[in-house]
């Protein structure tokens, strides 16, 4: 049965997988809700305190209060989740995404997307299979897993919504969100494995097979012709079982499969998918042999090396086995730090082993195991060297030293395929530890490592694990990250409005006040006045009501402390004048004799300019809350250097090159003369201020610069710029490696030609 992809069908297919989804998610949030019940009434009766005992009752009978109308949200949310969704896919939105939490705190919003990590890594292949239906289903390229219906971000999004009509603290609607978290990952597997049923009986992509995510990488278990120049008995007899026995058994097999299960999926649906394949074979082919023939080559040099230098004492090779077996023995009784120096020990030591193991008088490594070796020297020295790479991340490398070895050793797809979940390991914590330098995270990295090293059996599956959880901790670090940063954004930005707001406002009540003549008058309209003007601009803007009754009243108030402009007043004004005034004050908090006593001298500087007889040092009664003395200036300070004198032309140039600058910019600031760092994230600079937001990487720490004094700093290098850092560090390094042998041999070459 093919689909038609009709508004009809998917109406009902969409109803039919709410109803399993929508009961799933009810269970969930009950079950979540009455544990967290249970746990407020536990710590309720623990109270250290009478305070802490009322408070958490206070929050377990507003949970349990609030439990049926919570429910009820969810319900009514969730049904309409595929409707809000179903109407931008078909409009055509490019970009479509679901909010998980718009307007929530930092605590909220780390636990949402904590949750989404979670379950994303969880249920990924189901993921993936129903985001290729649904695509098929709504004929739309637009729809990701960010915005699918009963997807993840669709999960969170629904109780998101659904807790924002709960009154609990922050830390109460946290623990429901935690223990969301367990039981999601339990109860929504069949949720989402009956949905997948539905999609198959209804002919959505019946071809799919919802398979476990492959350990093991396609590069790692492809073996190509003349890419494993081994130089050893392992590189023939290894290299032609792995070619003939996976070659040919998983060739033909996943061939033979997927071929045609994918084939007809495609014939199907996508069309154009076989060249766009073809194409990307090609371009993975070319770069895979290009791996091969740098690889070659090192190893070429390499060996050519240690030919000329071979010593002619009786020695017997050992093989890969041996060798892992040496190496695995060495991993349970010592640790070997990496380096260059360490290798070398750890040769010796890996000799030595083996000698005692086997009863082998002379052991020795083949030359393709000394290159495999050596390289990793080399690779680890260049990394210590880095000094973009934060040097706790060393750690890291020594606990996975052995694991790396022996994947060395015995896989070539190692130093070929960047795609080898080892390389990709290596390559993921090398650019965390640039991009996070000096922060914890880098620290955190060694548990990664340490549950390599602890679970290495000598595949891959440890590096290819260990890969997923590392994503999923560094894409959540950079999501709080991303978060915290934006708090401080706003904040800024808000400290500004207001700076704005308030200057616009004293340059207006500064003209006002004016017109009166006691002193008292001119400061009710500076200082309360001001206040509710400046609210008033901040919450409704110019052309609100609110703002221009304020500039009447301030007018009015200030004209009946005026024995000349209070004749143009009429008796309505002034009492509606009044009247607004006590309200204002009211507002601002002011006390009813404050109030009153206010309103009593304004009178009577009315009845005296009414007479003439009003003077700047008339007799009022004393209100305490109203500054006499208080003015609207700033407070004097130490002269900056930017304020002292203009830019030079290079601190012209520097200050050009920072405004185009893009949002997210790292810069070192050098602390002292000692040429410590602190590293900083540019994250948003003011037009108006002239002011630069800078935050730590993990979000937090704001410091504020103006950007002409970050200009002179450029200028001096007491900042300097941090350029992005490369992901592909390996291969870089392999590349060095090249260059420098070739530079030994050329110069090897030279110096025997010099001596003939």
């Amino acid at each position: 049965m093919k689909f038609t992809g009709s508004t009809i069908g998917q109406h009902n297919l969409i109803s039919g997988s709410l109803v399993p989804f929508h009961a799933c998610l009810t269970k969930c949030l009950d079950a979540s809700i009455k544990n967290t019940l249970k746990d407020l009434f536990a710590k309720a009766e623990h109270a250290s305190s009478n305070q802490e005992e009322t408070r958490l009752f206070e929050q377990y009978n507003l949970l349990k209060k609030s439990t049926p109308k919570l429910l009820d949200s969810l319900t009514a949310t969730t049904q309409s989740m595929p409707d809000e969704i179903t109407e931008q896919i078909s409009m055509g939105e490019e970009e479509i995404k679901l909010s998980l939490v718009e307007d929530e705190d930092l605590e909220i919003s780390l636990a949402f997307t904590q949750l989404e990590a979670v379950l994303d890594i969880k249920f990924t292949k189901y993921l993936y299979a129903l985001e290729k239906r649904l695509k098929i289903l709504f004929a739309a390229k637009n729809i990701t897993k960010s915005n699918m219906p009963f997807g993840v971000a669709s999960v969170c999004w629904i109780f998101s919504q659904t807790l924002d009509f709960l009154g609990s603290n922050i830390n109460t609607k946290s623990n429901i969100i935690d223990k969301l978290r367990k039981q999601l990952s339990v109860d929504l597997l069949e949720v989402y494995k009956a949905i997948d049923k539905k999609f198959v009986r209804a002919g959505i992509l019946p071809n799919i097979k919802i398979e476990s995510k492959p350990m093991v990488r396609d590069g790692a278990l492809k073996t190509k012709p003349g890419n494993s120049q081994t130089g050893s008995s392992q590189g023939s007899s290894q290299g032609s079982s792995q070619g003939s026995s996976q070659g040919s058994s998983q060739g033909s097999s996943q061939g033979s499969s997927q071929g045609s299960s994918q084939g007809s999926e495609q014939s199907n649906f996508l069309p154009n998918n076989n060249v766009l394949n073809q194409n990307e074979n090609q371009q993975e082919d070319l770069t895979q042999t290009k791996s091969s023939e740098l690889v070659n080559s090192i190893f070429d040099l390499m060996s050519q090396g240690r030919t000329a230098s071979h010593s002619s004492a009786p020695a017997s090779n050992i093989d890969n086995t041996m060798l892992d077996n040496a190496l695995n023995n060495l991993s349970k009784i010592t640790s070997v730090a990496a380096g260059s120096t360490e290798i070398d020990k750890l040769k010796e030591m890996v000799l030595e082993g083996v000698k005692n193991e086997t009863g082998i008088y002379y052991p020795s490594l083949t030359s393709q195991q000394q290159n495999s070796l050596d390289v990793m020297g080399m690779f680890y020295e260049q990394v210590k060297e880095d000094t973009a790479i934060d040097s706790n991340m060393i750690s890291s490398l020594n606990a996975i030293n052995i694991p790396l070895i022996r994947t060395a050793i015995n896989d070539q797809q190692f130093f070929e395929n960047e795609s080898h979940p080892a390389r990709e390991y290596l390559e993921k914590i090398i650019y965390a530890a640039q991009k996070w330098h000096g922060t914890s995270v880098v620290k955190k990295l060694h548990k990664f490592s340490a549950n390599i090293a602890s679970e290495y059996d000598g595949t891959p599956e440890s590096f290819a694990m260990a890969n997923e959880d590392l994503e999923s901790y560094l894409r959540l670090t950079q999501r709080r990250a991303k978060k915290a940063e934006e708090k401080w954004v706003n904040a800024a930005k808000g400290k500004e409005k207001l700076e704005i707001s308030r200057h616009k406002v004293e340059e207006i009540v500064e003209n006002v006040s004016q017109n009166a003549v006691p002193d008292f008058v001119k400061n009710v309209i500076k200082y309360v006045i001001q206040d509710s003007l400046t609210l008033s601009l901040l919450r409704h803007g110019e052309d609100s009501d609110e703002w221009h009754k304020n500039i009447s009243t301030s007018s009015v108030i200030s004209k009946m402390a005026n024995p000349e402009l209070i004749k143009e007043l009429t008796p309505k004004q002034k009492i509606e004048s009044l009247h607004h005034l006590d309200q204002t004050m009211d507002e601002l908090g002011f006390s009813d004799n404050d109030r009153s006593n206010t309103l009593n001298n304004i009178k009577e500087c009315a009845d005296a300019a009414m007479n003439d007889s009003l003077d700047k040092d008339i007799k009022l009664q004393e209100v305490p809350a109203i500054n006499k003395n208080k003015q609207n200036i700033k407070k004097p300070g130490s002269a900056k250097i930017e304020d002292l004198r203009s830019l030079t032309e290079k601190e012209k140039s520097e200050l050009t090159k920072i405004r185009l600058l893009p949002y997210g910019t790292i810069f070192d600031f050098i602390t002292n003369q000692q040429r410590d760092k602190i590293r900083r994230r540019l994250s948003w600079f003011s037009p108006v201020s002239n002011k630069a937001l800078f935050v730590s990487l993990l979000g937090k720490r704001p410091y504020e610069k103006s950007l002409n004094s970050v200009a002179i700093d450029l200028a001096r290098k007491n900042i300097v710029i941090v350029e992005p850092v490369e992901k592909k560090y390996f291969k870089g390094m392999m590349g060095n490696v090249l260059s420098k042998l070739k530079g030994l041999v050329k110069s090897s070459v030279n110096t025997q030609s010099r001596q003939k």
